[in-house]
């Protein structure tokens, strides 16, 4: 029997989210608490069931209603296993579903938050009902995951679909992973601020260090500008632009998808950004294969992270 509704928890930032998700996307009982890393992995995990405990209550729901749990990596959604996650300091190799299914009794799913939210985005969201789907979430970081005839492809441990590492330049910047010239060292939040925060030591920057006044000059500062018509900021974008319509390019060619969307917090710059990038796109793809792949963003938007948890575990237990 299909499942009426489940758990998901959103791990990312600074807050535990938990909400319960019917099957047509509605979002009830939302909670939160803080995250309190700085304590330690059990007491995060405590905190997570305690959560849990209290949606479940207030929604009346049974413990046969699983959880679907959206972290960031990399993890293995295979054994359950968070190696790593640099919000959560102290966090190696934590078993994290054994933890969770022990203190709540109830079964739970774990993925890759970009990989939960292609799949959000694919049963809720702007993809609903596309079988074949690259999804790139632009933010601090870029992640993503893919959807291929409705399987999302996460490699052999499910660390794989790390689309923000994609290779653009051999002779880029170095990124955040270490290695040289990914998409995430041209287009993330910090590549921008990166790149401004360069530009901000000329003449060319006095117009973004006015802007930001006493703060950091970020990518919204960097947008603004541009639409001002600041010839500096705008070129700044336009390289993140470049960076990304090539990759996505790359992946059209690769997965030969019928969408890519894309979300996260870069993804408001909108068409400051994505401008390029469309215009990008069809230097880096085959003819017959870009031709009718749409580029549109994510209708999702803070709840994308409950959204993809509560569509891992639906896929994950529903008629199980």
């Amino acid at each position: 029997m299909a499942l009426p509704h489940v758990l998901g928890v959103d791990l990312g930032g600074t807050n535990i989210r938990v909400a319960v998700l019917d099957a047509d996307g509605t979002i009830d009982f939302t909670a939160r608490t803080q995250t309190h890393s700085e304590q330690g992995p059990d007491a995060v995990i405590a905190r997570i069931a305690d959560l849990i405990a209290k949606v479940a209550a207030d929604a009346n729901i049974g413990a046969d209603i699983p959880v679907g749990v959206a972290s960031p990596g990399p993890l293995n959604p295979r054994t359950g296993v968070v190696h790593y996650t640099p919000n959560l300091p102290g966090w190696r190799d934590v078993p994290l579903v054994q933890k969770l299914q022990k203190l709540t009794g109830r079964r739970v799913a774990l993925a890759n938050d970009g990989n939960c939210a292609a799949l959000g985005e694919v049963r809720f969201g702007s993809a609903k009902g596309c079988a074949n789907l690259v999804y790139l979430a632009l933010g601090t970081g870029i992640g993503g995951g893919v959807v291929t005839e409705g399987v999302l492809i996460d490699g052999k441990n499910g660390l794989g679909a790390e689309i923000g590492h994609t290779l653009v330049s051999l002779d880029g910047p170095r990124c955040s992973c270490g290695a040289i010239g990914c998409l995430e060292a041209f287009a993330s939040g910090w590549a921008i601020q990166a790149e401004a925060m360069k530009v901000a030591t000329t003449a060319d920057g006095d117009r973004l260090k006015e802007l930001a006044g006493e703060g950091p000059i970020h990518a919204g500062i960097v947008a603004r500008a541009a639409a001002e018509g600041n010839a500096a900021a705008i070129a700044i974008l336009e390289r993140a632009g470049r960076a990304l319509g090539a990759s996505i390019g790359s992946f059209i060619n690769i997965f030969d998808p019928e969408m890519i969307v894309i979300g996260g917090g870069v993804a408001t710059l909108g068409e400051a950004l994505m401008g390029t990038a469309r215009k990008t796109i069809p230097q880096y793809s085959f003819v017959d294969m870009r031709k009718d792949v749409p580029v549109v963003y994510s209708s999702l938007g803070g709840e994308t992270g409950l959204y993809g948890a509560g569509a891992l575990a639906f896929m994950t237990f529903d008629k199980a």
